[in-house]
């Protein structure tokens, strides 16, 4: 239908062999190469001590992925894995969230729903604490999309935030917040790096050592093994790479932010479009720009014709997923969720877009629904009859605007 084309993916601008980020990192990995030190090496170190601060921690411990990084801080903050005991999070989530806990040890989960602005349902979430017959081992609310999520009163449960979307993400004018935050680098996130990597963050010293230890088989230095650990260190290259893009991540979130204001503004007034929560005090970064969409897959056939590529985040709620039939859950137990699974679209929100093409895309998806009538949802009676809360996620590296992943 057009010439004009829209990409989701960035990665062949973000890293094109002639431009500067490229050539700073090739540098980097040369001069690396005349000492060898591509296990553990300084660059690692260094990589920790700058992504801390970005996130205003003291402490960064990295990883082999943030699916990694959520493993071991479950296992380090729950200080074990007692059979009888459960895990809270959200239903809506990339399948690692849930892939983390089981690798931690926890076979018992328990989710909650979601509210309007995606995040955990802190008035949801405060009930099935005090429900629970025993204090769940940890809570686990995930940074949908790049949005920091409020956490509920937990009584003393720890938290440990999936972060892995939200690089950079602020609420109430702070970056780092609850017990641990654990953040993926993969090549689709806003820091991202030439394969898998993950940051586990925190302001507890003893928390970060031991995360330490257990990423490196266990070992206290070469040949003392005193824990049983895992083979989870983020190399050397991959530092290399995470510590030049990190010098972006203001710039490159300016800019994701400024694209998504201009969506709002675009997009607003459709009927069949509805725009997400924005919950107050929340800074995101947008990994993610999502919509709630009427007639989404016409919709997405619409837009491709255009030029414009989408994706869907995500199609099947995680209690829906045929592996987790056994925790008892079905259509129905997670309204909000499950209908916004139904009706989610991720519309191209990277830095590398200008503003004719945001407009280009608001004015296509105006266009789709000109002729047709699709009022908007009641928010009452699509997320269940509650009121909105009280305060308001592994593929390999590809160059390819047709990447897939969290």
């Amino acid at each position: 239908m057009a010439n004009f084309r829209v990409p989701y993916s960035y990665l062949r601008q973000q890293f094109q062999p002639d431009g500067e980020l490229a050539r700073d990192i090739l540098r980097g990995i040369e001069e690396e190469l005349k000492y060898g030190r591509f296990t553990l090496g300084p660059a690692v170190e260094e990589f920790e001590a700058a992504f801390a601060s970005a996130c205003g921690a003291r402490y960064a411990v990295g990883v082999a992925s943030g699916t990694d990084a959520l493993a071991l801080a479950i296992r380090v903050v729950t200080g074990g894995t007692p059979l009888h005991w459960s895990v809270v999070t959200v239903p809506n989530s990339f399948v690692a969230t849930v892939g983390a806990i089981y690798q931690a040890g926890y076979s018992h989960l328990r989710f909650v729903d979601v509210g309007p602005d995606q995040l955990m349902d802190r008035v949801l979430a405060n009930a099935a604490i005090r429900e629970s017959q025993q204090d769940p081992a940890a809570i686990i609310p995930v940074n949908w999309a790049g949005t920091p999520a409020r956490l509920p009163d937990t009584g003393g449960t720890p938290v440990i935030v999936d972060a892995c979307q939200s690089i950079g993400a602020d609420l109430d004018g702070m970056r780092f917040w609850g017990t641990a935050m654990c953040y993926s680098l993969h090549p689709l996130k806003n820091v991202n790096v030439w394969g898998d990597g993950g940051m586990v963050v925190t302001d507890d010293e003893s928390l970060a050592q031991e995360i330490r230890l257990l990423r490196n088989h266990g070992l206290r230095g070469r040949d003392l093994w005193v824990r049983r650990g895992f083979n989870s260190r983020l190399h050397t290259v991959q530092a290399i790479v995470g510590l030049r893009v990190l010098r972006d991540l203001e710039q490159v979130t300016e800019a994701r932010r400024h694209n998504a204001a201009q969506y709002d503004a675009g997009l607003q007034g459709i009927a069949g479009v509805t725009l997400p929560v924005r919950p107050p005090g929340a800074k995101s970064v947008y990994h993610l720009y999502t919509v709630f969409v009427e007639r989404r897959d016409a919709l997405q056939a619409y837009l491709e014709t255009a030029g414009i590529e989408t994706k869907v985040h995500y199609p099947i709620p995680l209690h829906l997923q045929p592996i987790l039939t056994s925790l008892g859950y079905r259509r129905g137990s997670f309204p909000v969720a499950e209908w916004q699974a139904d009706h989610t679209l991720s519309l191209p929100i990277h830095q590398y877009l200008t503003e004719v093409d945001v407009d280009y895309v608001c004015r296509q998806v105006r266009t789709f629904y000109a002729e047709g009538e699709y009022p908007p949802p009641s928010v009452g009676f699509e997320y269940g009859g509650r009121p909105a809360p009280d305060e308001l996620a592994d593929a390999e590296f590809e160059i390819s605007a047709k990447s897939h992943g969290p």
